[in-house]
């Protein structure tokens, strides 16, 4: 255990101890006022040995024999208890990373535990670089947070989390949240304890990155979804036939929406949860609020022989499953259809890649990118 770990367990334990400590102190202080105003005759050092119980007053009340039966007592109960007993024990490994954090200097903050804070992570772990996280799913950082990584639990939106996770002391900031809300409401306030270093901000929508460049935030906004659609580019370029998009998010939409925009090709974008898209939609863009996890749930809506692409873009790691059989049983029934697929875990990768399909949007390419457009000085530049 280093000095500093050392001082951290000690902090630990004199937070949880707060109570008692502060109980302990009123105790001796009303003693030593007691023995003060009864033995005025007596110098301060004489009383402050009274009040400790190690000399024993000319004449002892009834009040001086209760308070030097007492006073070992609690004495012994707190103070001893805590040294011998307290600082044995294992501490409490949330409180243990969230304090590990408040002590952390020149480091990069990250908010929020996505896959590609994962990447983030992995990188400063793997090179020795500083850094803290905030999180306000426990659930999700449980390894992090006994492995002794500095993280806080909380929402990042709250001053205290931020204060906690040293925002004022960081190198450089990256806001990695999906709720677009949260995450300018966290740039404003960052800008506030920490004016100078770099903000990088996850956003897809445009006029939020436009208003993240402004003077008083001066955050660098980026969108994975765009680096995506560069990929998606380059696939449909020169393609015809009809194409199956599915999925429920920013990036299925502006895949189904891009492809729509090419002469000849109908479009048939199957989301269950949205009753539209955020772009216009044109004659070639079909809509079908259904879950397509089956053949049987696409063949009703798509003749399948005129289809030349299919883009299974589900967001959920939990529904990889979903994706691997889709893109099984279009391999298997329709061998000629160009298979794409979302794929955030990149050791999933080559599970796909053995039915023939191209996957897109994993957390190692986008760290990649995101490697090459931050700070010479960023923990994560090449």
């Amino acid at each position: 255990m280093s000095i500093i770990s050392f001082f951290i367990d000690i902090e630990l334990k004199l937070k949880q101890y707060k109570a008692l400590f502060l109980f302990l102190f009123l105790v001796w202080l009303g003693g030593f006022t007691y023995y003060a105003f009864h033995y005025p005759v007596c110098d301060v050092w004489a009383i402050l040995l009274y009040s400790l119980a190690i000399r024993t007053p000319p004449y002892q009340s009834d009040f001086s024999s209760f308070y030097t039966l007492a006073w070992p007592i609690l004495l012994e109960v707190i103070v001893f208890g805590f040294i011998a007993g307290e600082l044995l024990e294992k501490y409490n490994p949330v409180i243990t990373s969230k304090i590990i954090a408040k002590h952390k200097r020149n480091h990069t903050l990250i908010i929020g535990y996505s896959h590609l804070a994962e990447r983030v992570i992995e990188y400063c772990v793997k090179n020795k670089k500083s850094f803290a996280l905030i999180e306000d799913r426990q659930e999700s950082v449980e390894d992090l947070i006994n492995g002794g990584h500095p993280v806080v639990i909380g929402d990042p939106t709250q001053v205290v989390n931020l204060e906690l996770a040293s925002v004022s002391k960081a190198n450089e900031v990256f806001i990695l949240l999906s709720d677009v809300r949260v995450a300018v409401i966290c740039a404003e306030k960052i800008r506030k304890y920490n004016p100078e270093c770099p903000l990088y901000v996850r956003v897809h929508e445009e006029h939020v990155q436009e208003y993240l460049k402004q003077p008083h935030i001066r955050a660098f906004p980026f969108s994975t979804s765009q680096w995506s659609m560069n990929d998606v580019e380059e696939w449909i370029e020169g393609k015809k036939g009809n194409v199956i998009v599915i999925g429920r998010d920013m990036l299925t939409h502006r895949i189904a929406y891009r492809i729509s925009q090419q002469e000849g090709r109908e479009i048939y974008l199957f989301d269950d949860v949205n009753d539209g898209i955020e772009f216009e939609v044109n004659q070639r863009l079909h809509l079908i609020n259904e879950c397509a996890c089956y053949l049987s749930d696409i063949e009703p809506h798509v003749d399948l022989r005129k289809v030349s692409q299919v883009f299974i873009s589900w967001k959920k790691g939990t529904q990889f499953d979903e994706a691997l059989y889709l893109t099984s049983v279009f391999r298997r029934f329709y061998p000629e259809i160009e298979i794409f697929v979302r794929i955030f875990d990149d050791e999933l990768v080559e599970i796909v890649k053995k039915y023939g399909a191209k996957t897109f949007s994993s957390s190692y390419r986008a760290f990649k990118l995101l490697q090459r457009v931050v700070n010479k000085d960023s923990s994560i530049a090449l």
